[in-house]
């Protein structure tokens, strides 16, 4: 128990005397795993790319459960100013709570673009995170991820193999936070969502889409892959085509 195989420690920068910028941000319990190929796939055509492991990811359960939610908020926020200093557009790409830090950082920075993939504000059992993780997660501070899903044997869970339930407790302070800011979101935006996601429900993506103030929203909506939007799919190719066409024609400064 602890870490799947689908796991990395490893921080990444790609393509960096390039001075478009895109910042791509992994989701909770996750790892750059998730975002690697999709980091890799930018730079290649142009991009100077960063990918990082939040505080208490890429490590372990116990570590993820010390940290707080202004933690996260903190180190995005660095990351996106000193990659500002170098670069003369910036761009951001986030899945699943990364995607609740990037819509954050859309909603203080004049950025050019955001992708937003696989949302999660509204959870998929919202009396167990919103109501019981508060009051129990002191007590109960992990449970193993195949115990939350009927047909887990069917899914590759990536980064952890446990929730940190502490640290699910604070990114339901994330969502809390968040949210009231969405209207504050102004640049073009990109949603992503997959039917088959089993982690969050479709009814993220049009919260995000409804509370956003941004005039280009476009949409794309996957059919098979999973939550982990950006891992090795069938449709890994096209989300990333997508991505990259999104950045490369709606590219323009914004004023927040």
């Amino acid at each position: 128990m602890g870490k799947t195989k689908r796991f990395d420690s490893n921080d990444y920068i790609f393509n960096p005397n390039s001075k478009k910028g895109i910042y791509i941000i992994h989701g909770y319990s996750s790892s750059t795993y998730e975002v690697k190929d999709l980091a890799k796939f930018l730079a290649n055509h142009g991009y100077f790319t960063i990918a990082k492991n939040l505080p208490g990811h890429g490590t372990t359960v116990e570590d993820c459960n010390k940290v707080t939610y202004e933690d996260w908020l903190n180190h995005v926020e660095r990351d996106v100013a000193e990659l500002s200093s170098k670069c003369n557009e910036i761009n951001i790409i986030g899945i699943s709570m990364g995607s609740v830090l990037g819509l954050h950082l859309a909603s203080l920075f004049p950025i050019n673009t955001l992708v937003s993939a696989a949302t999660v504000f509204k959870f998929k059992n919202e009396f167990n995170v919103r109501v019981l993780v508060p009051l129990l997660s002191w007590l109960v501070k992990k449970r193993a991820k195949s115990s939350q899903y009927k047909n887990a044997e069917q899914i590759e869970f990536t980064g952890y193999s446990e929730y940190p339930l502490k640290a699910l407790n604070q990114m339901r302070k994330l969502t809390n936070k968040v949210r009231q800011s969405l209207k504050n979101v102004k640049c073009p935006t990109l949603l992503i969502h997959s039917k088959s996601d089993l982690t969050s429900i479709q009814e993220n993506l049009y919260i995000v889409e409804s509370e956003i103030s941004s005039q280009i929203k476009e949409k794309f909506i996957a059919k098979n892959a999973s939550h982990n939007l950006f891992c090795k799919s069938q449709e890994q190719l096209e989300i990333f085509k997508c991505i990259l066409s999104f950045i490369n024609t709606k590219t323009k400064k914004y004023e927040i």
